[in-house]
């Protein structure tokens, strides 16, 4: 039987097309020459780039690592609204993040400032030993050279991004109990995969040496979080040993989630963290969906419907891309609904309940069990000189009279009772005054105040309080659990470091505390009530 084939002039034309675009891309990646690696070696490219110690990476106190330890090419490294142009969804996802500000933000911004140039111990090399800090915030200004007095780099719109797009999309090995930015790098081998014509040509390739999932299982493992979530200060910022200041991966690793295969992208790059830690407490498993947003703890720079437009300045200014891939008016929105699903995953970290005893003689006794029965990590976790939780128990008799109330907070002054119980590591300098402005420099000594909860284990608190003679029953017991991002004091850095000022006084900003989970019990009383001594916790 004969076949007859026609040939249409625009298949024609498409088949030239297709065979022509396959030859051009044949040429360009396996044919003519590549520089292997664009990087700038620091010893024969930067001879006034600082290195004092003699661990001989650029990088250094930061672990960050690349092929023959080069510093990135500044002019080629690109920016997130780079990716924005194909990647629009997990563009706008990462605009809300914390990830897009870890370094612009300004709360962290004057944090390094008065490190830098406030601490007893930032000294002569204070630039080079905030390499330590800026590693995991401003990798990519550590990754270029700017961690040095005398600049080398010119100006990048991706420089001045937090942690963006071609940071963790190059990682091929971490190094997560070293932390302090514990990651290798392929960021210098990238320039042949980044010309859009070749994208259009060949996107599985792109997708390969961008460390898709599919590629690189490093990118869906919490070994790429540990390598920034581990804070440990070196000996060469400050002490005669290294201060493990952030355990955050080491909390994960010896957990039953590490056990089960729940990894921190699990949950933190859910599209809904707090649904996805629910059903997990429910016994269920969800597939795992990826979102950018990487949700977590940072309610305040998130905070639009408390802030408004101010809520920019704190974050360091709008948005990369405003206008272009998303308005100023839609970021606000979508910065809200990102604080919407941090309270949430807040809210399912923990439970809580009260077991009361009979009272007698007009002594009121109970115990406040708290349960981290939804974190993979200690509860509080993270920089656990600023992050803090307490308890709060308040008593109401019949009438609505408080006749007890331990843990109350000040919203006009941002106060914790002094009494409260807390969860929070102080840290002291070498005079023994407390640390409470995050200079982690001057660190001299630590001591936590009631230790973080494991996961899936409980706190016990007793309390022991005397109820008034006149207090009419039943007696109603309340048991709050508060979660704080900082202290108040952090705030003083910017009032004495931010330039140029803020529109807005930074000190009249409360950093408000987050109600994580409540309960309540009703206590019956005798047929009287004697008065005895003041209430007392332990």
């Amino acid at each position: 039987m004969k076949l007859n084939f026609t040939v249409t002039r625009p298949v024609l034309h498409l088949a030239i097309v297709s065979i022509v675009s396959i030859a051009v891309f044949t040429v360009l990646v396996f044919i003519l020459p590549w520089k292997k690696n664009t990087g700038i070696d620091v010893v024969e490219d930067l001879s006034n780039y600082s290195m004092p110690w003699t661990n001989n990476s650029p990088f250094y106190p930061s672990e960050w690592k690349t092929e023959g330890d080069k510093l990135v090419d500044w002019r080629g490294v690109p920016s997130a609204t780079f990716c924005a142009e194909c990647h629009h969804k997990e563009y706008k996802e990462w605009a809300s993040s914390i990830h897009a500000i870890t370094g612009p933000d300004v709360i962290y911004e004057n944090a390094i400032t008065v490190n830098e140039l406030g601490s007893e111990h930032g000294g002569e090399l204070a630039r080079e030993k905030v390499r330590w800090c800026d590693g995991c915030h401003e990798p990519l200004g550590i990754l270029a050279g700017e961690g040095t007095p005398l600049p080398v780099v010119g100006p990048n719109e991706a420089l001045e991004e937090g942690t963006s797009c071609i940071v963790c999309h190059t990682a091929v090995e971490s190094r997560p109990l070293v932390g302090n930015a514990g990651l290798t790098l392929a960021i210098n081998e990238l320039p042949r995969y980044l010309d859009p014509a070749l994208i259009m040509a060949a996107p599985e390739e792109h997708a390969k040496s961008m460390q898709a999932k599919t590629h690189n299982s490093l990118m869906g493992k919490s070994e790429m979080c540990g390598s920034c979530h581990t804070e440990i200060r070196p000996t060469r910022v400050n002490g005669d040993f290294p201060v493990h200041l952030q355990e955050t991966f080491d909390e994960w690793r010896l957990s039953d989630y590490a056990e089960e295969g729940i990894q921190c992208q699990d949950c933190h790059m859910h599209p809904d963290p707090g649904a996805y830690v629910e059903a997990l407490k429910r016994g269920e498993r969800p597939e795992r969906v990826v979102s950018h947003r990487f949700v977590g703890n940072n309610y305040l720079l998130t905070a639009a419907d408390m802030l408004g437009a101010r809520l920019a300045e704190l974050r360091g200014g709008w948005v990369p891309g405003k206008n272009v891939f998303i308005s100023g008016k839609e970021w606000l929105q979508d910065l809200q609904k990102q604080q919407d699903l941090i309270v949430k995953l807040l809210k399912s970290a923990a439970d809580i309940r009260i077991e009361p005893k009979p009272v007698v003689s007009g002594d009121a006794e109970i115990e406040v069990v708290v349960t981290n029965s939804g974190a993979g990590h200690y509860l509080p976790t993270g920089p656990l000189d600023q992050r803090h939780m307490w308890i709060e128990v308040k008593a109401t008799d019949a009438t609505g009279k408080v006749v007890y109330n331990n843990g109350w907070f000040d919203e006009e002054k941002g106060v914790i009772d002094p009494e409260a119980i807390l969860y929070i590591k102080k840290m002291y300098n070498d005079d023994g005054s407390e640390n409470k402005r995050h200079i982690l420099f001057d660190i001299h000594s630590m001591e936590y105040t009631r230790h973080p909860i494991r996961p899936k284990e409980s706190d016990r608190v007793a309390y022991h309080f005397s109820l008034p003679a006149q207090a009419k029953g039943p007696i109603k017991i309340e048991a709050k659990l508060w979660y704080r991002l900082a202290l108040q004091e952090i705030l003083k850095n910017i009032a004495e470091y931010q330039a140029p000022p803020l529109s807005f006084d930074i000190e009249n900003v409360v950093i408000p505390p987050i109600l994580m989970v409540e309960t309540s019990v009703d206590l019956n009383l005798p047929a009287r009530t004697v008065s005895n001594e003041e209430g007392r916790t332990k």
